[in-house]
Parts: C-alpha cells; sequence; structure tokens
C-alpha cells in the first residue's frame, strides 16, 4: 500500500475484502504477520492524517515505502505515538502492543508455532476488545478466533479514526511577531509592559 497523507475518503481503498479473505485462510504464522503489517498501515495513515499536510517533512518522521528507517517507522513507535497524541483509547493502545507482541514471538519462530502455545494462549486471554464490546463466546470458540476479532475490531476502528481525525489536522503555525516573542521581568509582551507604563505630562 502506498503511503501518502492525501485526504482519505473512502476506506474500501484499503482493499478489506482482500485482507480479511488472506487473514483467514492462511497458516496461523502467516495470518499473525500480516494482521500486524495492516495495524501498522492503519496506525501510519491515522498519525499522518492528524500531521501537518506536507508529504515530505512528515514522512521523513513517519517513514515510507522508500524509506522505512525514521524516527517512527516501526510498529510499536507508531502505537506509542498514537496514544500519546490522543488518537487511538488506552484499550486499542494495549491491544495493539498485545497484537504487537503476538506478531513478534510467531516471527521469531521459523515453523511449528500455533495459538496453542502457552505463551501466546496468555496473551489472547489479555485482549480487551472482545471484552469491552462483549463479545458473544460462541464466535471465539479458540484463541485464533478470539485474535482474528480483536484485528477485525481495530482494523475497523482505526479506519473511521482516519476519516474523522482529518478534521482535526495540524497546521503550520504563523510566525511571531516581535512582541509576542519578549519577555521581561515575567511580562507577558512589550504591548503589556506599555500597557502598564505610567503616563507622561
Amino acid at each position: 500500500m502506498k503511503m501518502s497523507i492525501r485526504k482519505r475518503t473512502d476506506l474500501n481503498e484499503y482493499k478489506w475484502d482482500t485482507f480479511f479473505d488472506e487473514f483467514r485462510q492462511e497458516t496461523p504464522r502467516a495470518a499473525v504477520i500480516i494482521s500486524g503489517a495492516f495495524l501498522d498501515s492503519l496506525l501510519r495513515d491515522l498519525i499522518a492524517s492528524f500531521m501537518i499536510d506536507e508529504d515530505n517533512v512528515v514522512g521523513e518522521l513517519l517513514g515510507s515505502d522508500k524509506n522505512s528507517e525514521t524516527p517512527l517507522s516501526s510498529f510499536g513507535t507508531r502505537i506509542k505515538t498514537a496514544y500519546c497524541l490522543g488518537l487511538i483509547s488506552k484499550a486499542e493502545y494495549n491491544d495493539l502492543k498485545i497484537i504487537k507482541k503476538i506478531r513478534n514471538k510467531f516471527a521469531h519462530k521459523l515453523h511449528g508455532y500455533s495459538f496453542e502455545e502457552k505463551e501466546i494462549v496468555g496473551l489472547c486471554n489479555s485482549l480487551q476488545k472482545p471484552v469491552i464490546l462483549k463479545v458473544l463466546p460462541v464466535i471465539q470458540k479458540s484463541h485464533r478466533d478470539k485474535f482474528v476479532i480483536t484485528v477485525s475490531i481495530l482494523a475497523n476502528q482505526l479506519g473511521i479514526k482516519i476519516l474523522d481525525v482529518q478534521r482535526e489536522r495540524r497546521t503550520v503555525k504563523d510566525d511571531m511577531q516581535l512582541a509576542q516573542v519578549i519577555r521581561v521581568e515575567g511580562k507577558s509582551s512589550v504591548d503589556e509592559i506599555g500597557a502598564k507604563q505610567p503616563h507622561e505630562g
């Protein structure tokens, strides 16, 4: 997916159907890695949609298809950045961190790793979104189901946030005037200082 901070108007451009089809059909390891990459991409777009509308500068910070060696190019830093900017909730933050841990566990195992591994079971049981949204137990019969449901919920909510946050996009501030910059003995500006001076005559 090409990374750009152009205005998003249609979430279908993320090709949800293709993602979920691949997601459901893949092996556990591939499904986890694909889901991590998709959520990472959505987080990148969410943060970029909140930042100033300058692709080059934002790209130097968030990374792009051609440059992934930037301060905010990793899944982990994007999770923290989105949370610190107030773009995601505490529960979303915690679940994204858990998904990142699960992704890392699978990524470092060459084969034979599954959702039934003890540490993966513990991580899946810590996911909060299915509990908060009261997802029926009948549709989360396995730990993989719980993982899939959480990823699906997060992807949907991040997509909606991307459309919504564009209305709050940051803008570049105008240069301050000299009178706004000067601080003398705790006074807020030259204008304020002048206003408090006694009149002559």
